[in-house]
Parts: structure tokens; C-alpha cells; sequence
């Protein structure tokens, strides 16, 4: 089987918008009267859609105050935002323009729901052959369908793709799709992604060839 689409995470793998995703989630948090930390924020949000992250630390808070605190999640994000509270991976844009040389499709499948407005900022919306959001599934990672989405928009199937995944969240709903994941560790917590066929620090430590030997030796197993 020859790797023929890549499928990346937004947050963390391509953009560096964790910092402003943690103030915000802080923001709110605090205002809400919940503890947060690194640990809550890795184990509870990270990568996953902004309704199953409050609802993961706001336990016992009803349907109305977890869809009102997940709105004032975004709108805080939104602003740091456009404060440019974010950096782009130069890297990862250097690995995806390699890879689309090959003639390997990508897509981008972000638990965000602006996921397409970040890209546009970026500028780069338009290296990718499919993007999917969190409003354009039902069940947000550790589920697979955002995944397996993503490659049906790509006209692939999961054992013709990768998945390049910075959160345990979304490296659970790579395999449960049964795709072959690359996991990116930029916190010196390798363990987080344990579930990974790979780990690297940082794009900058792959080659595109390399990885395609290794995707096709690993699919003949």
C-alpha cells in the first residue's frame, strides 16, 4: 500500500495557536470557578471540540452553561487571535510543500470550528485538498470520523493515508480509524502519544521519502 494522503491536525502541528488556546480555556476556567492546569488541559481539552472540553472539566454543569461557556471559550481565542496570538510552523508548510510535490494529497482535520479562518489568515488554505472542522462531524476525537471524513474528501481510504497528530485525543482517533500516525511531541512528553506508530519533535526531523518507505513497510506487515 503506497502513501497517498497525509491528513494534519491545525493546532500544534501546522499553527502554534496552544498558548493562546490555553489563556483562553485559563480565562474561562477561572471565571467559571474550575482548577486548570497543564495536566487538566493535556488530559480534559487538548484537541478535542470546545463543548467536549468544557464538558470534561465542568462535570456537573447543564447543556445551556456548557454551550454558553464554550461560546466565550471561542470568543476569547478569537481575540488573542487576532492580537496574533500565534506563530506558523515553518517546518511543517516546508514538509507539506515536499509532500505535494510527490503528488501526495493533503488535508487538514482540526477539532476547531476555525479551522478554515486560521488557515486563511495563514495564508496557506489553499495547499490542501480538504479541510474538515469540528461542525462537520457529529463526534468530536478520540471518535475517527473527523479523520475518516478527511479522506473520503480525499478520495482515499484510511490505509492509503497518514495522520500527523500532536494530542493523544487525536492519535486515539487515527488508530481507531485504522490509520497509520505520526505523532509530534513538542512538550518532551512522548509518552502522551504512546498510541503513535511514530514520534518526532518537530517536522523539520522527517523526510518525506523516508516516511513514504516506511508507511509502505509498515502496511505490508
Amino acid at each position: 500500500m503506497s502513501l497517498r494522503g497525509i491528513i494534519l491536525d491545525l493546532d500544534g502541528v501546522i499553527v502554534d495557536t496552544v498558548p493562546a488556546h490555553y489563556a483562553a480555556w485559563q480565562r474561562l476556567f477561572a471565571e467559571e470557578g474550575y482548577h486548570f492546569d497543564e495536566q487538566v488541559y493535556h488530559d480534559k481539552v487538548d484537541g478535542r471540540r470546545r463543548e467536549d472540553g468544557v464538558r470534561g472539566v465542568m462535570q456537573n454543569a447543564d447543556a445551556e452553561r456548557i454551550h454558553a461557556a464554550a461560546e466565550r471559550k471561542d470568543s476569547y481565542f478569537i481575540d488573542l487571535i487576532n492580537q496574533g496570538g500565534f506563530q506558523v510552523f515553518e517546518s511543517s508548510v516546508t514538509f507539506m510543500k515536499i509532500c505535494r510535490a510527490a503528488g501526495i494529497r493533503l488535508a487538514t482535520a482540526s477539532s476547531s470550528k476555525n479551522v478554515r479562518y486560521i488557515l486563511e489568515k495563514v495564508g496557506i488554505i489553499d495547499m490542501f485538498s480538504a479541510v474538515v472542522g469540528g461542525d462537520d462531524v457529529e463526534h468530536g476525537k478520540p471518535d475517527p470520523r473527523i479523520f475518516l471524513t478527511a479522506a473520503a474528501r480525499i478520495h482515499l481510504d484510511a490505509k492509503s493515508c497518514l495522520v500527523i497528530e500532536d494530542a493523544s485525543s487525536g492519535v486515539q482517533a487515527a488508530k481507531a480509524g485504522g490509520f497509520f500516525c505520526l505523532g509530534i511531541d513538542r512538550t518532551n512528553r512522548p509518552w502522551r502519544l504512546s498510541g503513535a506508530d511514530m514520534i518526532v519533535r518537530d517536522l523539520s526531523e522527517v523526510d518525506p521519502q523516508e516516511l513514504i518507505q516506511i508507511f509502505e513497510r509498515d502496511a505490508r506487515r
